[in-house]
């Protein structure tokens, strides 16, 4: 999901990247596995790499984890990006993504691949870049299923499984959405800026969910002049 911000930040930063609990290498986890194991990981990362503080980035789940994380631990935060993140959900968001989990655990994850990659592209770029995205499919299909449903679950009803209120986040914060993302719509991104004392927001025009990824130039450049305290 990061390579492009890897490849282009990595030229003037230590950057960090690691599998969410219950994703690529990361351990499995269990029905009982709440928001706050993930917060703990990331935590624990911080930690164990002796990283007095760190600018945060977070995507779609990601940024809900990164929002908790900043809450808890404003300490060791210097700056939080908010990428394509969620945010009280109206009852039809709430029903449609509650109702994606309902069809994955029925069905199985691979269920709700082929619509999910509708959502998150845009017609063009799933035309123009087949190759890409079969891989990125592979590589979601590689995900323990039983772990993914969890996860889909935590990330489905964010809404009441979430610890801290917005106001408790100090940090600067950059918050970022594409314009027709339907999952995590520009209206939730400036909620949340509302909410969060010292953000601000970019909406990049066209933008659908997957924008690390699709709309990459877009958001290496709201990145760095963040970063860069342009």
């Amino acid at each position: 999901m990061w390579q492009a911000q890897v490849h282009r930040f990595a030229q003037s930063h230590a950057v960090i990247c690691y599998d969410l609990l219950g994703h690529g290498e990361s351990p499995k986890i269990s029905s009982a596995a709440v928001i706050g194991d993930f917060v703990a990981q990331l935590a624990r990362v911080v930690v164990e790499l002796g990283l007095p503080s760190a600018v945060v980035a977070g995507f779609s789940f990601g940024g809900i984890i990164a929002r908790e994380f900043a809450a808890r631990y404003g300490d060791k935060i210097k700056k939080l990006v908010l990428l394509s993140t969620v945010y009280e959900r109206s009852d039809a968001e709430r029903e449609a993504v509650i109702g994606r989990w309902e069809k994955a655990r029925s069905e199985g994850p691979r269920a709700i691949y082929p619509a999910a990659l509708e959502r998150w592209f845009s017609p063009a770029f799933l035309a123009g870049q087949k190759e890409f995205v079969q891989q990125l499919l592979r590589s979601m299909m590689r995900n323990d299923d039983a772990s993914f449903l969890r996860a889909y679950e935590i990330f489905a009803r964010s809404d009441t499984e979430t610890q801290f209120s917005l106001d408790a986040i100090r940090c600067p914060t950059l918050i970022v959405t594409g314009e027709r993302d339907s999952g995590s719509t520009p209206a939730m991104a400036w909620r949340m800026a509302s909410e969060i004392a010292n953000s601000r927001v970019s909406i990049i025009p066209s933008g659908r969910h997957m924008i690390p990824l699709e709309m990459a130039p877009e958001v290496n450049r709201e990145l760095s002049r963040f970063i860069n305290g342009e």
